[in-house]
């Protein structure tokens, strides 16, 4: 059994989506009992898509229509039957300078008929950038066709190694038919390209933060 640690570590000074007082920040919480010095650290700055986060569809539509990351069956997160499609960053193509997966690349690595229900996993390696400035500009993103792909075979989670999935300069426009669907989405993972097998087990735990539609998790695979 070998087990693949999927969570990228979040620091000070790390990207971010951007958002005002979500720069995450460690502050020194140090005190003393019975008269002893005991450390403590506060997590300034931690939002939902800090590092490696589980998302569900209720950041577009809401909690009427759909549910918080905490109230995903704890069942359907642990040993999940995972596949793995490796899209090797380097063979893949470039528009509005960021590379893409295509259809074609996502076929390339379809190794076999991936069942419904299934969480799929699409590795470029790019997760070895994590710690590069430009991570979240460089990111890959999904071409429409390719992302269809995927949603049509109706899997429960869809997991990359990196964090914008549309491009912003020309959309592709599949955000909303993938909040819709139900599908969970986590990112940004890394050590993806060292799994070595199509079919593993993934177990991603988020913290338990109630009514947050994104929130970190902890994620491995396990290659049997």
């Amino acid at each position: 059994m070998k087990i693949i640690d999927i969570t990228g570590p979040i620091y000070e000074g790390m990207w971010d989506f951007g958002f005002e007082n979500g720069q995450f920040k460690l502050r020194e919480l140090n005190y003393e009992y019975n008269d002893e010095p005991y450390y403590h650290e506060g997590l300034d700055g931690m939002v939902g898509s800090t590092g490696t986060f589980l998302e569900t569809g209720a950041t577009y539509l809401g909690y009427e229509k759909s549910i918080s990351v905490d109230k995903i069956p704890v069942e359907k997160l642990v040993n999940a039957d995972a596949y793995v499609l490796q899209t090797p960053f380097d063979n893949l193509k470039e528009r509005d300078d960021r590379k893409y997966i295509s259809l074609e690349d996502i076929k390339g690595a379809e190794k076999d008929t991936i069942p419904k229900k299934a969480a799929i996993i699409v590795s470029t390696g790019y997760g070895q950038n994590w710690k590069k400035k430009d991570y979240m500009a460089k990111s890959p993103f999904f071409k429409k066709d390719a992302f269809d792909y995927l949603l049509d075979k109706e899997p429960f989670l869809i997991a990359s190694d990196f964090a914008v999935w549309d491009n912003s300069v020309q959309p592709e426009g599949f955000l909303k038919r993938l909040y819709h669907s139900g599908v969970f989405v986590l990112v940004s993972c890394i050590n993806l390209e060292k799994i070595s097998k199509y079919k593993v087990t993934l177990t991603a735990l988020p913290i338990k933060v109630l009514n947050v539609c994104m929130c970190p998790t902890r994620a491995v695979v396990i290659e049997q």
